[in-house]
C-alpha cells in the first residue's frame, strides 16, 4: 500500500510501534526499511520531508491486522 503524505510523523510512528508484526517501507529502488528498527526510523525520518520519496515507496506489513491499524496513513 502507498503512504499518504505524513502530516504527523510521530502519530504514524506510534501506530507502527503498536503493530504486532514487521512494518517495512520499500523504496522505488527496492531498498527496504524496517520501521520498527530505531536506525531505520532515523533514516525514514530524515527522508520524510521529500514527498516524492514517500509517494514512490510502499508499506508492507507482515501481519494483515496491522494494515487496519495503519489505515489512516495508507492509500491504495
Amino acid at each position: 500500500m502507498k503512504l499518504k503524505p505524513l502530516d504527523n510523523y510521530l502519530n504514524f510512528m506510534t501506530a507502527v510501534r503498536e503493530c504486532a508484526g514487521d512494518v517495512l517501507f520499500t523504496t522505488e529502488e527496492g531498498d527496504r526499511l524496517d520501521l520498527r528498527s530505531v536506525f531505520c526510523q532515523y533514516l525514514f525520518a530524515s527522508s520524510c520531508t521529500d514527498r516524492d520519496f514517500l509517494a514512490g515507496g510502499r508499506i508492507q506489513c507482515s501481519e494483515t491486522a496491522d494494515y487496519v491499524r495503519l489505515a489512516p496513513y495508507l492509500t491504495e
